[in-house]
Parts: C-alpha cells; structure tokens; sequence
C-alpha cells in the first residue's frame, strides 16, 4: 500500500507552470500542505490563486544559493521536494559563449544541489525528493549538448545522493515530450504543428500531458521502496 501525502509537506521548485504546477495541484488535491517557488512574483501569485487558498510561494532563484539557503531556512519541517529547474539553450557546435551555455548546465545542476543540501536537514523521517532530468540524458538532443549533459548530471548525482543522505530517497523523473508552457517561447507560431508531428512519431500518438508526468512524481514520493531509480515517462519515445 502506498503512503498517503495527507498532511504531508510537499515542496514544488518551480511550481507556478506546466509540470511544477500540475504537480502542486495533485499534491494538494491529496491533502499535501504544499509550497511552489519560482523567479516571477507574478506567474506564482497567480498559481497560487489557481491553487487555491494555503497554498504558500517562495520568490527566489533555485540556482543561487544564499537565497535558496534562505528559503529552506525559513520551512520548519519538509517531508518531499520536487524540482522541475532547467532550461534549454541552443548551442550548435558550442557556438555560443561560456556565459550563455552557462544556464543550459547550471539552471538544473546547481537547483537540485542546493535543495540536497539545504533541503535534507528539514526533512522528516520517509521524505524524499524527486528531481526531473529528461529522456535527452539518454537519447542527446542535437544542438542542445550543455542542456543534454545536465539530465544526466542530475541522475549520476542523484544516485549519489541516494547513498550520501540515506535513509532519505532520491529519485528522478525523466519525462519525454510533454505539453508545458515552455515550448511557447521555444516553437512560437509553429508550437501546435511541431508537437503534433512529435506525437505521431510516438507508440501513443501524443505527447505527454503535464498531469500525467505529475502524478508518476507522487508515486515516487508515496511509494517507500522507490529509491535511487529514474522512471522513464515518454510514451514510449526512446524505443523509436
């Protein structure tokens, strides 16, 4: 039998869109006492309004670490933490400068650390925490190299820390295409006809909904014997 999140406090970082934000809703529709954070004031006062009342925000970046450092020192207790940090730059050949590949590794990497290290000291007893990477650390993703490294890094350091916080768990969550916000900005006019060509390409003929990757992340934080494990959820995307 799975555990229950009922009363259980569930920490999304970068919870005010797409995957972050279904899963504070899932999270909170199981009786978590949930917390979303993020970079815009805005976009997380307005999930928290969507969320409904109690649900509380935090306003900082997960890649920098005094903040981060401040904000998992203002939380009494944490019993989950996800993260969803990570962003993609276009980097064919590594054309672009050290400083704008910069974010495509440090966004992912350096959010999951400070949530390890900060985090795991607030963490009650059965806590875990679940760190999305994606299916580019298995199948690269041409002219993304930097942001394909950084899913894997997240999932060597991920089985790392398995080992280094036990008894807490550490997961990860690898998802394939999933329809997020993120490809507004990314595909522009052409968003609709590039994700539906991406969806026939797949066993299920779609891509993925947000709510579906969010409730394989509550599996990971119910289920007591999930350790140290990436669960692939792509629609069957790696085996074509």
């Amino acid at each position: 039998m799975l555990g229950s999140l009922a009363g259980k406090v569930v920490v999304v970082l970068g919870g005010s869109s797409g995957i972050g934000l279904a899963t504070a809703r899932a999270a909170r529709a199981q009786g978590a006492d949930v917390v979303i954070t993020g970079r815009d004031q805005t976009r997380l006062q307005a999930a928290q309004t969507a969320l409904g009342g109690g649900v509380r925000i935090g306003q900082f970046d997960a890649a920098h670490e005094n903040p981060a450092r401040e904000f998992f020192d203002s939380l009494p207790a944490i019993d989950h933490i996800f993260s969803t940090a990570g962003t993609l730059v276009h980097d064919v050949h590594l054309a672009p400068s050290r400083t704008e590949l910069r974010p495509a590794m440090g966004v992912r990497f350096w959010a999951v650390l400070y949530a390890a290290k900060f985090g795991a000291p607030k963490m009650r007893p059965g806590g875990s925490f679940v760190f999305m990477s994606g299916t580019a650390a298995r199948r690269p993703l041409a002219g993304a190299a930097v942001a394909s490294a950084s899913c894997g890094a997240v999932e060597s350091f991920a089985r790392a820390l398995t080992l280094d916080l036990a008894p807490l768990r550490v997961n990860v969550i690898q998802p394939g295409y999933v329809d997020t916000p993120l490809f507004d900005n990314l595909l522009g006019d052409q968003r609709d006809a590039i994700l539906a060509a991406a969806g026939e390409k797949l066993p299920v003929k779609r891509i993925g909904r947000a709510e579906e990757i969010a409730d394989a992340v509550l599996f990971l934080m119910k289920n007591g014997y999930m350790n140290g494990a990436t669960l692939t959820i792509d629609g069957g995307g790696l085996l074509v």
